[in-house]
């Protein structure tokens, strides 16, 4: 066996990339540079959220000082970018499990974004937390685009 016969033999296929796989990279970026701009908006507007959770039956001799929502949202907001940007790198990768663990997180994302807009958020979170439910429906669209089932299941 000459030397091209053994290089050949262990060349690595590289499979191209899809359009929609490409698309998921930038649109997941975009959702977390967006879920960012979110947590800056909600430590800034703090006390307007606590107000706006607050049951409307509280009696003027209330003396309970309500918490900060910041400190969990920050939190929250970490590791769930965290977590997202993992799995992306899976699935940028060909993973097939991580495209479905990517999928049930984008899921309970858009729950979690439902539940927080039924609960009459401050006006100036409403587009930007609707901005959001859209690019959860486009990634889980191209999610499960045939280019990127091929991707993931070679």
């Amino acid at each position: 066996m000459d030397v091209s016969e053994q290089h050949s033999e262990h060349a690595v296929t590289t499979v191209e990339q899809p359009t929609a796989v490409t698309r998921v990279v930038q649109l997941v970026w975009a959702l977390v540079l967006l879920g960012a701009a979110l947590t800056v908006l909600a430590a800034v507007l703090d006390d307007e959220i606590i107000r706006s959770t607050q049951a409307a039956g509280v009696s003027a001799d209330d003396t309970r000082v309500p918490p900060s929502f910041t400190p969990v949202i920050v939190v929250l907001y970490v590791v769930v970018a965290a977590l997202v940007l993992v799995l992306l790198a899976f699935v940028h990768g060909g993973h097939n499990w991580a495209r479905h663990s990517l999928a049930a997180t984008l899921v309970l994302l858009v729950l979690a974004t439902v539940a927080t807009l039924l609960t009459g958020p401050p006006v100036a979170f409403v587009a930007p937390v609707a901005a959001t439910l859209v690019l959860d429906a486009l990634l889980l669209y191209l999610l499960y685009r045939p280019a990127t089932t091929a991707y993931v299941t070679l």
